[in-house]
């Protein structure tokens, strides 16, 4: 029996300090949204908010680790980085534990790279 190709998942974690209630930048977050389904090789986002803290952020799961790091400067991350609002921001890059993963049913996809397409089973 051949044994299944790991496709390398990465975790990218992103954290964002404001100087503005996360609330401002969510009402014109919409836009940014619909950007960041198209980057390549992402294969899904979670955004997160604390907004006591002022703090926004996501966690990223991409296909391969070139697709996570290229992201970090893709125009959206450049311009949020720019924004006035941003005080600063926190990054990781995380190699996925596949097998325990699927164990504890983390939401990794069967996810097929090509052709500049992502293909996902259930999904999209």
């Amino acid at each position: 029996m051949e044994e299944k190709t790991s496709p390398g998942y990465i975790v990218l974690h992103l954290r964002f300090n404001l100087r503005v209630s996360p609330d401002v930048v969510l009402a014109h977050s919409r836009d940014a949204a619909i950007k960041v389904d198209a980057v390549e090789g992402l294969v899904w986002k979670i955004w997160l908010v604390e907004r006591d803290r002022r703090e926004m952020g996501g966690l990223y799961l991409f296909a391969d680790r070139e697709s996570a790091v290229g992201y970090l400067n893709h125009p959206i991350i450049e311009a949020l980085c720019s924004n006035p609002a941003v005080v600063s921001m926190d990054c990781q890059v995380w190699n996925v534990e596949e097998s325990l993963s699927a164990l504890t049913r983390g939401p990794l996809a069967d996810v097929r790279v090509g052709q500049q397409e992502l293909v996902m089973t259930g999904g999209r």
